[in-house]
């Protein structure tokens, strides 16, 4: 028999253009957990383990054919990195470096925010996020420089400029 998917409780096989249900908590139907059940019992006992109190039963369709099959994943996310001309902390890379360096954000976003919002209780926008990355690019351009300079292979704080 062609299935669509299991049901999480009874593990009975839900097939293609056939009534199944939902929990209509948010966190229960997202399409990453993928959780349905063939019968409203099945729902009702989902609902007494995982105690929601206002919840309800939906009833959905399963899709007509060529769905995803028992077992079968769905996609993977990708992610993409940025062109340079789309990021602008990403193209103000300094000319001297001559190797193709790829970067992301070099400070911890959340750490920065909180500093800044308990100094000042302000706000922190992403494009400063962007400018301290771009200073902590360039500190760490000249702090080889001046290690390189110094004859080592070990940049130490003492490289870095005050």
């Amino acid at each position: 028999m062609d299935s669509w998917k299991k049901c999480v409780i009874c593990k009975k096989s839900i097939a293609f253009n056939q009534a199944y249900y939902r929990c209509s908590v948010s966190g229960c139907k997202s399409e990453r957990k993928s959780i349905v059940f063939c019968s409203v019992p099945c729902w009702d006992e989902h609902r007494a383990v995982f105690g929601h109190r206002s919840a309800w039963a939906e009833e959905q369709t399963s899709p007509k054919s060529g769905g995803a099959k028992v077992g079968e994943r769905s996609p993977r996310r990708t992610v993409v990195s940025l062109t340079s001309a789309a990021n602008p902390a990403k193209s103000q890379i300094p000319s001297s470096l001559s190797r193709d360096i790829s970067y992301d954000t070099l400070v911890v976003v959340s750490k920065v925010k909180k500093l800044i919002r308990d100094l000042s209780e302000f706000n922190t926008s992403q494009c400063a996020i962007d400018v301290l990355t771009e200073r902590v690019v360039e500190e760490c351009r000249q702090a080889v420089e001046v290690a390189r300079s110094s004859g080592r292979k070990t940049v130490m704080g003492r490289d870095f400029s005050k």
